[in-house]
């Protein structure tokens, strides 16, 4: 008999792919395992030209603070895109939780279902490649706002590609800083430990 996960809280900074993709995932395990999962769209500032995710690590505390769950897995989930290095690096030395950042993208970690990066891609690039994939597997043209995106790439065992693809991109950069890691994406660490429960 299969024990249940920890509560997990998800926090995440986009307001479409982040949350279609988590929330595809949370519907499959809490029909298993009932209300494990918690997915939220906090309304950020935007400040200059990156997102304030002072207010993201604040907001998480919150919600944490005012729930009656206990959460065995808090993650804040965001991107590198809109932020200079510096608020980058910053934003992830200032959080207290596990974080599930992606450098340029959190379509990079979809990506990943399909496909090897192994040089640096920009965000426009990403999603050109995308698309290709969904077009070769006939699943039509990707689009932020699907709300299958969780099945649609993750059919056929792609999750465990889309893990040992992120795994080869941490390896590739290991020694420089966060901002500076492209490729690079770190929710395979999020859905690492929940993998077992999507079986």
């Amino acid at each position: 008999m299969q024990v249940a996960p920890a509560n997990y809280l998800i926090v995440c900074e986009g307001k479409q792919t982040e949350p279609n993709y988590f929330n595809g995932l949370k519907q499959v395990i809490n029909k298993k395992y009932g209300n494990k999962v918690d997915v939220l769209i906090p309304s950020i500032d935007v400040k200059g030209t990156g997102m304030n995710t002072t207010s993201l690590v604040k907001y998480t505390q919150r919600t944490i603070n005012h729930s009656n769950k206990v959460y065995g897995q808090v993650w804040v989930v965001f991107d590198k895109d809109d932020y200079n290095d510096e608020q980058f690096e910053s934003a992830i030395k200032n959080c207290d939780y596990n974080i599930a950042w992606s450098n340029p993208s959190f379509e990079l970690w979809l990506l990943a279902h399909f496909k090897k990066v192994s040089r640096y891609i920009s965000k426009d690039d990403v999603l050109k490649e995308l698309n290709k994939e969904f077009q070769k597997k006939g699943i039509g043209d990707y689009t932020k706002n699907d709300k299958n995106i969780f099945d649609k790439v993750t059919n056929k065992g792609k999750l465990h590609t889309a893990i040992k693809n992120s795994e080869y991109m941490e390896e590739l950069n290991k020694d420089k800083q966060a901002s500076q890691r492209n490729p690079m994406t770190k929710v395979y660490k999020l859905i690492d430990g929940l993998k077992e429960y999507l079986e």
